[in-house]
């Protein structure tokens, strides 16, 4: 007698009242065949595998030449395949029930089950399993694998993937040297807020040395955000994560509440270099504000009246103008004002034209709703060209640090060089009197923020181990000379953690060699030998050639010697500052293991604000449904997941 519930396909016959579990191979005594301790066993040992998850409704799907009888269990009964009559009036049955019945592997079914989790939790959209298109979906691509339901995926499949990730996670992070972390705090909803810590370290391995990163926790915050509220609820993720000793630096935004945590807390801090440019940039595009209202108006106009705009495309068309979207500018981010410049820039000629057409409409309508907007004087379409010209730099080093996955610290001096030389650039006698203000407004905010990053060991020793920057990431000579200093010291207090490292570091680093010093021993020791005791002694430590300061000097000078790391090959290609070093940890032992402690440290706390923001956007909508704990578990695998091979 067939066997009609599906809690039989988790499990193989052996003989009779005995059965063994296809996922862990225990083995089972079935009386009657009851199936109470097969359902036991699976909903205690096995909860993500779904008990009916085999149990297959198909759906006809119609093609060509071929169709499918009525929908039926596959496993009650042949689903066949019936070939349509060719024109030669030829047919020919074929029965693919055999294929359709035969289960799934275990290994592909879960292999299908972690890529739709993966795909749910970068969503963030349980939900999509009941959709009625992304089901049939499923069943074209494989008609043996059916859906999990919604109750199915959140509260078994999620919490399952959800700990083998977390467990994975503690792994590498248990083997991290050192971790940088980087927070945010975000309202959600009305009553919701979060603090996200991501954390990063270098990841050595036999073959590779990479910087990896991982969400520690999307965490619902329910306290005041007080510093002191702040520096505890960070301090318990560092200590649930047994990380108390590991962290190097944390950054986050640069707000005085953040601050005042980390100094709590007594952690090193850097402030967000992506938030720290937009408030130098808001405070430039503050020196032109009346012009910038006026575009806003502009849009606003644009947006709001669908005849504007359809004579504005016509305006465009006539023209042979590019027909492009004007853009909205967002509150929190200041490079959308510079988008919306410069789109309004790029459709200038269309927009005065479209402009002056409305202010001589014999409709009243169309005059009131232009009555709105005040058009650009002729000296304000200037400033907004000069304007666009000033802030270029700001943009593109937002775009870079926004796009990239992680920007590390050695690039921070880089980046306030190369700001600082192309405001330095601009003759304030021939811009207009704003932009001139808006320059030295830009010039003063800047240093402001950055005339100390020089002086920051950690953010200093992180530019010269990075080997495409070295000295050239330095704007003073002085600085860069008392870097180094710094690093001799670094170097020479550093214990490697593998000694073995000395053994075969032998034949590749330089060592100072120093011939032995022939000593006589007096038969008797005198007053004045033992004037010269304390002299001697440190003599001989100076001569000793494992002397820990000289062999750092060397280590330091060697490394400075060498070329520099080539941002791109003779192939375009960007070249890898941690394969490099990779390749020569040998060679710089101490040096490699200090990268480590350097090179992990990000400028931005942008990998946070990509759990909830994705190209500056806030939550999506269908997110609104989710609750705390579960969005955090969702935040945490859609980060997460990808690295749990």
């Amino acid at each position: 007698m067939p066997k009609k519930s599906p809690i039989w396909v988790h499990f193989s016959e052996e003989s009779e009242g005995k059965v063994t579990c296809l996922y862990c191979g225990q083995q089972l005594s079935v009386k009657n065949k009851s199936t109470c301790s097969l359902i036991r066993h699976m909903n205690q040992k096995h909860p993500a595998q779904s008990i009916s998850r085999r149990t297959i409704t198909e759906a006809p799907i119609k093609e060509a030449n071929c169709s499918i009888e009525q929908q039926q269990p596959a496993e009650d009964s042949a689903i066949k395949l019936y070939q349509q009559p060719s024109t030669s009036g030829a047919g020919k049955l074929q029965a693919i029930s055999s294929l359709l019945q035969k289960p799934l592997s275990i290994v592909t079914e879960n292999e299908i089950d972690k890529q739709l989790i993966c795909m749910i939790a970068k969503e963030y959209h349980p939900g999509i399993v009941e959709d009625k298109e992304f089901k049939h979906l499923l069943y074209l691509l494989n008609p043996n694998y059916n859906v999990p339901t919604r109750k199915t995926v959140s509260n078994l499949m999620i919490p399952a993937f959800y700990n083998e990730a977390l467990e994975l996670v503690k792994s590498r992070l248990d083997r991290a040297f050192v971790v940088c972390l980087t927070t945010n705090g975000w309202a959600f909803r009305k009553n919701d807020s979060f603090h996200t810590v991501t954390a990063h370290y270098i990841v050595e391995e036999t073959n590779n040395t990479f910087l990896s990163s991982d969400l520690l926790g999307c965490i619902s915050f329910t306290e005041r955000h007080t510093a002191e509220d702040i520096a505890n609820k960070l301090k318990e993720v560092i200590d649930d994560w047994k990380l108390t000793n590991k962290i190097v630096a944390v950054v986050s935004d640069n707000a005085e509440n953040m601050k005042t945590a980390m100094s709590i807390g007594g952690w090193s801090h850097w402030d967000c270099l992506a938030h720290s440019l937009n408030l130098v940039s808001q405070s430039g595009l503050s020196e032109i504000k009346e012009v910038v209202d006026k575009i806003k108006n502009i849009v606003a106009y644009f947006k709001r009246s669908s005849y504007a705009l359809s004579q504005l495309k016509a305006a465009a068309v006539r023209m042979e103008i590019p027909v492009l979207k004007l853009k909205n500018e967002v509150a929190t981010r200041w490079n959308s004002t510079y988008d919306m410049m410069c789109r309004v820039l790029q459709m200038k000629n269309a927009i005065i034209s479209t402009l002056a057409l409305l202010s001589t409409s014999s409709s009243s309508q169309q005059r009131d709703d232009f009555e709105l907007t005040t058009q650009l004087r002729n000296e304000e379409w200037i400033v907004a060209e000069q304007a666009i010209n000033v802030l270029e730099v700001f943009n593109l080093i937002t775009l870079a640090i926004s796009s990239e996955q992680n920007i590390n610290a050695s690039t921070i001096i880089f980046y306030y060089k190369q700001i600082s030389k192309h405001l330095n650039s601009f003759d304030l006698t021939a811009v207009m009197p704003q932009i001139s203000n808006m320059v030295k407004t830009l010039q003063l905010q800047l240093r402001s923020r950055f005339h100390h990053i020089q002086r920051n060991n950690l953010i200093a020793q992180a530019t010269i181990l990075d080997p495409r920057f070295k000295k050239l990431g330095f704007i003073d000579e002085e600085e860069y000379q008392r870097a180094v200093e710094n690093l001799y010291t670094e170097v020479a207090n550093t214990k490697l953690v593998d000694e073995n490292v000395e053994n075969k570091t032998s034949d590749n680093i330089i060592k100072i060699k120093v011939e032995p010093i022939e000593q006589k021993i007096a038969p008797e020791k005198n007053l004045l030998d033992a004037l010269w005791d304390d002299f001697d002694a440190k003599a001989r430590q100076s001569l000793n050639p494992g002397d820990s300061t000289a062999s750092a000097i060397v280590e330091v000078n060697t490394y400075l010697e060498e070329s520099i790391l080539l941002r791109k090959d003779t192939s375009g290609v960007l070249q890898d500052p941690f394969v490099w070093w990779h390749q020569r940890k040998y060679i710089y032992p101490k040096l490699y293991q200090i990268m480590k402690t350097r090179l992990c440290i990000m400028a931005t706390s942008v990998p946070c604000e990509r759990i909830f923001s994705r190209a500056g956007q806030i939550v999506s909508a269908k997110r609104e449904i989710l609750k705390t704990d579960k969005l955090s578990r969702l935040a945490f695998l859609s980060y997460n997941l990808n690295n749990c091979t």
